[in-house]
């Protein structure tokens, strides 16, 4: 029954191998080049150090979003045309009946299938994104966060491959036609990792709460405050705090002294009493241009000084030594996901198959 599984899904393997062994050696040549650019560009760069990280991110922009695009996709392919056909296409066609009069039971047949292109998918996975990983390693150094791209590095691709691959073979089991499977399948993974990104991800450790003063706020630094309109509305104040270096900021609220959200209304009342000088937003911008800075060089600083005086932030976040905690517990989250899926699917066609 091994062999026979594996003479099923030899064709799919062969190719993927194929594929998989042809990129590594495109990006064996490019990574080895990017790496030798990052190390006499940018490694010890001293002076001129923005032209320097522009040019260097500016190279190999083609290869960079074709292993971006492959590393968000290859995940969801997998489930597709791995996982959704694996059981369907047997039912669809009645092949199924064959093999379990063939001295092979239900339990085996189901069991053997599931194991043996699971873990082709899980090793396919791990390849391509070790692959991935490796490529970016040098341009991920350049990153705001390495949570940035937390979901297509090192070992939650995993994750998300041999969940797709269950839910796939899950849903062509209930299912029992392949295209419907198929559809099934992508919305299944695009709902858990979207509902994972959003409400799950965040939560997986509880996030680190700091306050953050406005005094000195500026365009760089933690804390940035400013005062101006957006899209052509009313004046107000903006002030947005971010986490320590690499962390991943989930949210930053401006607070006054007792602690609570200053409303509109109270803080274009606060503009009106400390910032009088400030001039209205004129014309409203482009569409898509966002805040309009309108401070003053005479007027702006009295004003956020007295802003930094009355207000502060307080910022929620995930530190940068949690990474590799939340990569494992998110991959141990669709890993399980994907036990559960396989278990449903053992029992369906065992059980509800005929």
């Amino acid at each position: 029954m091994i062999r026979f599984a594996w003479l099923q899904s030899r064709t799919q393997t062969l190719v993927a191998a194929f594929v998989l062994a042809a990129l590594a050696v495109v990006a064996a040549i490019t990574g080895i080049q990017l790496s030798h650019l990052y190390a006499t560009l940018v490694a010890h760069c001293h002076t001129g150090c923005d032209l320097a990280t522009s040019q260097y991110l500016s190279h190999d922009q083609v290869m960079a979003r074709a292993l971006d695009l492959i590393a968000q996709a290859a995940p969801a392919l997998i489930g597709l045309f791995w996982g959704a056909p694996l059981i369907a296409r047997e039912i669809e066609t009645g092949t199924y009946r064959l093999a379990w009069t063939q001295g092979v039971s239900r339990s085996r047949w189901v069991i053997i299938k599931l194991a043996v292109v699971g873990l082709a998918s899980a090793t396919l996975a791990g390849l391509l994104t070790l692959t991935i990983t490796w490529w970016y390693g040098s341009v991920d150094k350049l990153t705001t966060t390495p949570y940035a791209v937390f979901d297509r590095r090192d070992i939650t691709p995993v994750g998300y491959a041999v969940f797709a691959f269950a839910a796939g073979a899950l849903l062509g089991t209930v299912i029992r036609r392949v295209l419907p499977a198929m559809a099934a399948t992508l919305g299944a993974y695009v709902a858990a990792r979207v509902g994972t990104a959003l409400w799950i991800r965040p939560h997986l450790l509880s996030p680190i709460q700091t306050t953050l003063s406005l005094r000195g706020a500026g365009p760089t630094g933690q804390a940035h405050l400013g005062v101006g309109s957006q899209n052509g509305g009313a004046v107000t104040l903006f002030a947005q705090g971010d986490g320590p270096h690499n962390s991943w900021t989930l949210s930053s609220h401006l607070l006054d002294s007792a602690g609570r959200q200053p409303t509109t209304r109270q803080l274009a009342a606060f503009l009106h009493d400390y910032c009088p000088n400030f001039r209205g937003p004129g014309a409203p911008p482009p569409s898509g241009q966002g805040v309009v800075q309108v401070v003053g060089p005479d007027a702006g600083r009295p004003c956020l000084d007295q802003a930094a005086k009355a207000f502060h932030l307080l910022v929620t976040y995930q530190p940068a030594d949690r990474y590799w905690t939340l990569q494992w517990l998110e991959t141990g989250l669709f890993v399980a996901l994907a036990l559960v899926a396989s278990a449903g699917c053992y029992w369906w066609a065992t059980h509800r198959t005929s």
